[in-house]
């Protein structure tokens, strides 16, 4: 009998990571879910799904050494922050948190990756449209996703010669917990984004 993959998801009780701790562990994966808030909605993740959960924040270093003391094929980094204001009026910290959440997390993750994983292993980045294209209100996530798509071009380089694969994807605009204090005018504008020209 062949031994399940390890899998490594951060964010894990986030909407997108929930969504996809569930989807692995339906396919056979171990899956071992890193999140930082919400205590309860991780309870219900691990009874659903029987993924072995981690709480710790994923900006610190002392935690992702933690996390990648055990051995992973495959890691997903979904662990993301957003707070949207109009450029003037995003305070310094607010830019801090963006960077620290969606870049320096990012960072760490990546190149535990690099030096953790064997070789076949698999690292993705979790990214977004905004970073890509930009959106009114969104300039500190927007250029900390953006930031992000550069670091992963640059490790997929760094990669190849482990034979590690990184990739990012790019999800336009979903409905999530992070997206529950926007005005409904705004979530239809933002839902409009992910329309396809005709």
């Amino acid at each position: 009998m062949q031994k399940p993959r390890r899998v490594l998801v951060t964010g894990a009780t986030g909407t997108l990571g929930s969504a996809l701790v569930a989807a692995l562990t339906n396919e056979g994966c171990e899956v071992v879910g890193n999140y930082c808030h919400d205590e309860a909605r991780a309870l219900r993740l691990q009874s659903k799904t029987g993924c072995h959960l981690e709480r710790g924040d994923v900006s610190q270093e002392a935690v992702v050494e933690s996390l990648f003391s055990q051995p992973f094929e495959a890691v997903f980094h979904l662990a993301g922050y957003s707070r949207d204001a109009l450029l003037p009026r995003v305070s310094h910290q607010e830019w801090q948190d963006h960077l620290k959440v969606n870049l320096q997390s990012a960072f760490l993750v990546t190149r535990a990756s690099l030096t953790c994983l064997p070789r076949g292993g698999k690292l993705v980045l979790v990214s977004s449209r905004v970073g890509e294209r930009g959106f009114s209100g969104q300039s500190a996530y927007g250029a900390s996703k953006a930031a992000l798509l550069g670091l992963m071009k640059t490790a997929a380089i760094e990669g190849r010669p482990s034979g590690i694969a990184v990739n990012a994807i790019c999800p336009g605009f979903a409905p999530s917990e992070m997206s529950k204090s926007l005005s409904p005018e705004i979530l239809t504008a933002r839902s409009r984004e992910n329309w396809l020209p005709e």
